[in-house]
């Protein structure tokens, strides 16, 4: 941005200095968060309001409250989850300083790979834009897709709708939400970048013709894949809508997310980042069916019955759908001793590992000894191996 001949910076936290090398000097920083009205969080039937100075970690306390102050089971779910997955980005220190603002816009200018845009995406978020003196209410795929922000515009506010509204579900439908967020980084447990996130709701209820689940409201987003903005599958949407929910069908909606999730050309690991999208689409349904599918041909082209209603509609934890192998091996002494495995005799000493020496016949265990910890015994001459190159 240009006053005169000052050149200015709109900021917040600037966290994003440490990301982006700032190739730019400016003369002046205006900073967002002395501004009352966009360091505001308001709450109403509609949904929450959250302005774009407050802090991440704030934010963050925000949507717990909310999923505290709920009045339905699902809505609870969803606002927790979304909790959960804001506290996986970045560390505390930078939750603290950097703003849901600056993060978005990161995301929209920079092609940041943002955790929040692809959240924010899926559950329908709105954004108020002001340019000059007329402000404009997106969506976050119009604000994603649109040209960057320019000196005119500003962000203020950002909007998670209630998803009772976002879905068009009245008090009495008799109807359930599946919602899960996925994330898959370098350091799970830690705060990296991540090599894809993906953000999977939809809608079901009971079928009354069969003994099966009829999927309706699909959301599907996936972010962070080497592209560059998150984006909705609306393909894959539209395919499970009206669909009941079977082997086949999700066999087909697994090839056809496969070929929508494709990293951009220069992407590391693109083959990776479209078997996650796969993978966590897969893990979202696969609790449904029973552990014990079938799969005749060795394809996904078979049906399966569904799960008891008490456990397909389970928030809780989703059972991982495990399977089973056995190996048989034969055991040929024709060419005996070869073929047994034979310890490396100086391996342990090369390691400094332990000697930890167990006997086969009384199972008794000695006690474990230490290369380092053996101490030199006296005038012992260490010797240093080496070679070089004779002289011609």
């Amino acid at each position: 941005m240009e006053m005169g001949v000052d050149r200015v910076k709109v900021v917040v936290g600037n966290t994003g200095l440490g990301y982006y090398k700032e190739v730019e000097s400016y003369d002046k920083y205006i900073d967002l968060r002395y501004i009352p009205e966009l360091s505001m969080i308001r709450r109403d039937d509609s949904g929450i309001n959250i302005g774009v100075a407050i802090t991440i970690s704030k934010a963050i306390e925000a949507v717990k409250e909310c999923n505290q102050h709920g009045f339905h089971i699902e809505e609870n779910m969803v606002y927790k989850k979304i909790a959960d997955h804001m506290e996986k980005v970045a560390s505390g220190f930078i939750q603290n300083s950097a703003s849901l603002g600056g993060n978005l816009v990161m995301a929209q200018r920079n092609h940041f790979p943002s955790d929040i845009a692809t959240v924010l995406l899926a559950v329908g978020s709105l954004v108020n834009i002001m340019n000059g003196l007329r402000s404009k209410e997106l969506t976050m795929e119009e604000f994603l897709r649109r040209p960057e922000l320019d000196s005119k515009s500003i962000l203020l506010s950002v909007k998670i709708q209630d998803w009772n509204r976002l879905m068009g579900i009245s008090s009495g439908t008799r109807m359930n939400l599946l919602f899960e967020t996925n994330r898959a980084a370098p350091q799970p447990l830690g705060n990296a970048l991540p090599y894809l996130n993906a953000v999977l709701m939809a809608e079901v209820s009971h079928c009354t013709t069969s003994n099966g689940i009829i999927l309706s409201n699909c959301r599907f987003a996936f972010g962070a894949y080497g592209t560059k903005h998150p984006l909705r599958a609306t393909k894959v949407e539209e395919f499970f809508t009206g669909k009941v929910l079977s082997v086949g069908v999700l066999y087909e909606a697994v090839k056809l997310l496969g070929a929508i999730v494709v990293p951009d050309d220069g992407t590391s690991n693109p083959a990776y980042r479209s078997s996650l999208a796969v993978g966590f689409l897969f893990e979202f349904f696969s609790h449904l069916f029973e552990a014990n599918v079938e799969l005749p041909d060795g394809y996904m082209n078979g049906y399966s019955p569904l799960l008891s209603p008490a456990k397909q509609l389970d928030h809780g934890k989703i059972p991982t759908l495990l399977s089973s192998s056995m190996q048989e091996v034969e055991l040929n002494r024709q060419y005996h001793p070869v073929g047994d495995p034979i310890a490396k005799s100086r391996a342990t000493i090369q390691a400094s590992c332990s000697l930890y020496v167990i006997s086969y016949y009384d199972a008794h265990e000695r006690e474990a000894v230490y290369v380092d910890d053996i101490p030199s015994p006296t005038n012992c001459l260490h010797e240093a191996s080496f070679t070089v190159h004779a002289s011609q």
